[in-house]
């Protein structure tokens, strides 16, 4: 963890990458506001991450909310520290088009500016980024005998795509669930790519929850809203395994998405620690061991 570079780069001093690559990742039936981008982006100057942190990125101009420039976003990297391509002078980022209500004006449908800016880019921009920050998020450096769980929602998908990468190619020796909240089939990010893995390593277990188009079979033990499929029904239905990996006092949990993701997930986190004869929550366990991390946005 000492050797994790935090902040080498600050506004006053950002990295110029260069981008090289920005794909859709998602139907075009879905139009913008499903619009996931793979951005990746090359620099000549150091950047040393690794997975499980964020680049920081400012937009360029004026933010008319506040007649300031924009201030820095912080997006979680996509790749392992070398790179998708090997070579480690690149970053992968994962990122969707984000649109608000501005309830001061009353407007709708807002581009958020980061985001559409990221989305927008094309083959030979140039990117002012800063960082890498974070290191809570990461892997620790025991990890390769752990049972770790890995939860995801929307683009929280991120960190774990160069996490598994690089615990596989460590030779990991744990188990590891990655359990992938989408809205929608045609739009479950890097499927290809974790199924592969999944068919590679036996101790991957790659499970999705397609939220409107899977209905949830256990709404009496699991309420979602109408009934939808989520991440947390999918783990209570893995229940006897997860119990027996949240046996073992080095089990690490992960979630990554949309904040609020956590308060469907924790219950039945208890519900599970319960029929554990825990005596305290699960959930809580988990927090005052430091084997709960969380990154939402």
């Amino acid at each position: 963890m000492s050797e994790i570079v935090v902040n080498l780069y600050k506004q006053a001093n950002p990295i110029t990458g260069t981008v090289v690559e920005n794909k859709r990742l998602t139907s075009e039936r879905h139009g913008l506001d499903q619009d996931v981008r793979h951005i990746v982006i090359r620099y000549k100057d150091a950047y040393p991450y690794i997975p499980g942190q964020s680049a920081g990125i400012i937009p360029p101009g004026i933010d008319p909310r506040t007649n300031k420039p924009y201030i820095l976003r912080l997006y979680s990297i996509a790749s392992t520290r070398s790179g998708d391509d090997g070579k480690g002078d690149s970053v992968s980022l994962c990122v969707v088009r984000h649109f608000f209500d501005n309830p001061k004006t009353g407007e709708k449908h807002v581009p958020g500016a980061a985001s559409n800016y990221l989305c927008d880019l094309k083959p030979g921009d140039q990117v002012k980024m800063m960082g890498p920050a974070g290191k809570h998020f990461v892997l620790p450096d025991d990890f390769k005998a752990r049972d770790i769980i890995f939860a995801a929602t929307g683009t929280g998908i991120a960190p774990y795509r160069g996490m598994l990468k690089e615990m596989f190619d460590a030779s990991f020796s744990g188990r590891v669930w990655l359990y992938f909240g989408i809205p929608y089939k045609d739009a479950i990010l890097y499927d290809d790519e974790f199924k592969a893995l999944a068919n590679q390593h036996k101790n991957l277990f790659y499970v999705t929850a397609v939220s409107r188009e899977d209905m949830n079979p256990i709404p009496d033990v699991v309420p979602t809203r109408s009934n939808k499929m989520y991440v947390q029904v999918r783990m209570y239905q893995d229940k006897e395994i997860l119990k027996d990996a949240f046996t073992k006092r080095n089990a690490l949990l992960y979630l990554c998405g949309l904040k609020g993701m956590e308060e469907g997930i924790f219950p039945v986190l208890d519900m599970i620690g319960k029929e554990m004869k825990l005596e305290k929550p699960l959930s809580q366990v988990l927090k005052e061991e430091k084997r709960l991390l969380v990154e939402v946005y």
